[in-house]
């Protein structure tokens, strides 16, 4: 069985997203039918069909196979309710080692045998490569996974793919420890995201950001791919390329990658002020803003610092969301689609003499682009999302427990979708690399970095709530809406949420009654469809402007008075007269009244000429409107071709 999963632009090749995103990786879609038919002879699928409890009817192989793929689309179907029921008929052992892998790594994506076995050493740690053999032996003949082959990076390594298995999984239940002494009732911090993420939207549209400019490309930059697409710095370059006279850099020689705000230094501070967050969260609401495209991008060739400005349909098509999904849809961006790694860069930036790091990746990783690392960003918050998931809702737990069971559990959890060969960390100013199966290193790197995911990431979601101490993160506990969040299968978000709505100004026209202020809220999606079909957009944010060119539109578009008049009612908002009056007016006149540009009206001097030209030339190949009986507009290049056809026929038209 063979599957690609080649990573590809999450926003498709048709529709270039301004601002960069995280690549996704997804394998192919699974053919249960033909996986099982490719995996299993006819032995194999009477020995599965009996753990499945299915009374294989029949004898061919092809009946075998349809029974057994129907009882596991059944078991699929389970396991999309319960995450728990994958681990139905393993023996202990097998339940364990499923936890283990499930956390380290997303299930939807292939697993490298080197990964496996990684996490085999750190549970049982016995018999090596052999056990593991027997390991997934074993799940392979319970149909739960399948060796595959894709085309990621030209690494060599034995790969797997899971059975599909729906959104959740089940995953490793940490024994965290409370914290001593409790934080007292009250003392925990966590974020109100909508309200602080709708007040940055509220000043992008008023006043905007300033984006900061890109740094100055080495001057032969365009020489080398491994300066080409990538933001460096030029005397980095100049010491790779210097580095030895007459010397050809090594292809594992690595180079810094930068880690910058996409806004500048005041640009920042000012939206700290009008918006009151905080450094942390305004980073985390930037990076959403931007992943989500509410935000026009710079030109990519600019030299300097740019202004930004909302998009307003990108943010009205937010707001008309309710809170349910708004969060949904952010914590989604969040986990797969923010190429800014905010948590990265505060590590860096906040690190303290002699423990400072820089990442570096090597310039001869030809396939390695920033959308790769936006993807490693990504992937470790869906590995947080994943460690908390088996954390119990409500108990307060001490981070520095969790943080040293992270690192025994699985250090090198980093390259999820790129090769240890292809970036690492450095201590600043120094060459050395920093070892991720060296406690103090982790710490250092990695678990500073998860520190800032639940600290400021999900904290600020509201998904957890923290204390800290000397600004450190001492302790945390998951909430109810981060269960929620955590869940996909949840459908029914917290009280405080779903009884959350935000009051949206009232529906106003102006002063002639031809332009209607209407600020986006969820329950006026339909109201809002319909102004974007019949106005156009006004001066100002939220207005939409009614004009005879849009009414003209919308004519044509298949839209009557009647059902403006029955939308608008419906909504509770009153149709003024001057727009009825409009509407009425453009109504009679649409149909009768025609401007075209370039065509020429070709008059004929009866029904009965008209009968024998179009007989007789090409005339009726080229009527693009038909006036009357004996009159035709026809296109202006195709009249003098025309005029020598009928003369040729012996006909004399008269020009005028």
């Amino acid at each position: 069985m063979s599957t690609s999963s080649r990573p590809t632009d999450s926003s498709g090749a048709a529709a270039r997203p301004l601002w960069p995103v995280a690549l996704q990786f997804r394998p192919t879609e699974l053919s249960l039918a033909e996986t099982v038919d490719a995996e299993f002879n006819a032995a194999q699928l009477r020995e599965l069909a009996r753990w499945l409890n299915v009374q294989l009817q029949g004898s061919s192989k092809i009946g075998f196979m349809q029974q057994v793929v129907t009882a596991l689309h059944e078991r699929v179907e389970r396991m999309s309710l319960d995450a728990e029921s994958v681990l139905e008929g393993l023996s202990a052992e097998q339940q364990d080692f499923l936890r283990r892998a499930f956390t380290a790594r997303d299930h939807e994506m292939h697993v490298p045998r080197s990964l496996l076995a990684s996490v085999w050493a750190r549970q049982f740690d016995r018999d090596g490569d052999r056990k593991l053999s027997e390991m997934l032996t074993g799940l392979r003949k319970r149909a739960l996974i399948f060796p595959t082959s894709p085309v990621q990076f030209g690494l060599r390594d034995v790969y797997y793919r899971w059975l599909s298995l729906g959104p959740n999984v089940p995953v490793v239940a940490f024994k965290v420890e409370s914290p001593r002494p409790l934080p007292p009732e009250g003392a925990g911090e966590r974020g109100a995201f909508l309200d602080d993420f709708e007040a940055l939207l509220d000043v992008l549209m008023k006043s905007g950001a300033v984006a900061r400019g890109p740094l100055p490309p080495h001057p032969q930059a365009t020489r080398f791919q491994w300066l080409r697409d990538w933001e460096h710095d030029a005397d980095d370059a100049q010491r790779v390329l210097v580095s030895r006279p007459g010397w050809v850099p090594d292809p594992q020689t690595g180079i810094g990658v930068p880690l910058f705000s996409p806004l500048t230094p005041q640009s920042t501070a000012m939206l700290e002020d009008q918006t009151g967050l905080t450094a942390s969260r305004l980073a985390l609401h930037v990076a959403l803003a931007c992943a989500l495209q509410m935000i026009d991008a710079p030109a990519r060739d600019a030299s300097g610092p740019r202004q930004m400005t909302a998009r307003v349909r990108r943010i009205e098509e937010w707001l008309v969301l309710g809170p349910e999904q708004k969060l949904r849809r952010a914590w989604r961006a969040w986990l797969e689609e923010v190429a800014d790694p905010f948590e990265m860069r505060a590590v860096a930036e906040s690190a303290r003499p002699g423990e400072s790091f820089v990442m570096q990746r090597a310039i001869g990783a030809r396939d390695l682009t920033p959308g790769h690392l936006a993807a490693e960003w990504c992937a470790l918050r869906r590995y947080m999302a994943r460690v908390m998931r088996g954390l119990p809702i409500g108990a307060w737990l001490s981070w520095d427990d969790l943080r040293a069971q992270l690192f025994d559990f699985l250090p090198e959890c980093a390259w999820a979708m790129t090769d240890r060969a292809d970036w690492w960390f450095v201590q600043a100013g120094s060459r050395a690399r920093l070892q991720m199966a060296r406690r103090e290193d982790w710490n250092q790197t990695l678990g500073a970095v998860f520190e800032h995911i639940v600290g400021d990431g999900m904290a600020n979601f509201g998904a957890v709530e923290v204390q800290r101490v000397d600004g450190c993160l001492r302790a945390f506990r998951v909430t109810e809406l981060g269960a929620w969040l955590l869940c996909e299968t949840m459908h029914q978000p917290p009280e405080s949420l779903s009884g959350r709505r935000s009051e949206a100004e009232p529906i106003a026209w102006n002063r002639e009654a031809m332009t209607l202020y209407l600020q986006p809220a969820p329950d006026r999606a339909d109201i809002i469809a319909l102004m974007r079909r019949i106005a156009d957009r006004g001066a100002t944010s939220f207005t939409y402007a009614i004009t005879p060119v849009s009414i003209e539109r919308a004519l044509s578009d298949g839209m009557t008075l009647d059902e403006v008049s029955r939308r608008f009612k419906r909504a509770g908002v009153s149709l003024p007269r001057p727009v009825s009056d409009l509407f009425r007016i453009a109504s009679r006149r649409f149909g009768r009244v025609r401007v075209y540009q370039s065509l020429t009206v070709l008059e004929l001097a009866d029904e009965m000429t008209a009968r024998e030209l179009a007989a007789n030339t090409s005339l009726m190949r080229h009527v693009v409107y038909r006036i009357s009986p004996h009159a035709f507009v026809l296109p202006d290049d195709v009249i003098d071709d025309l005029i020598d056809e009928m003369q040729s026929k012996g006909y004399t038209p008269r020009m005028r």
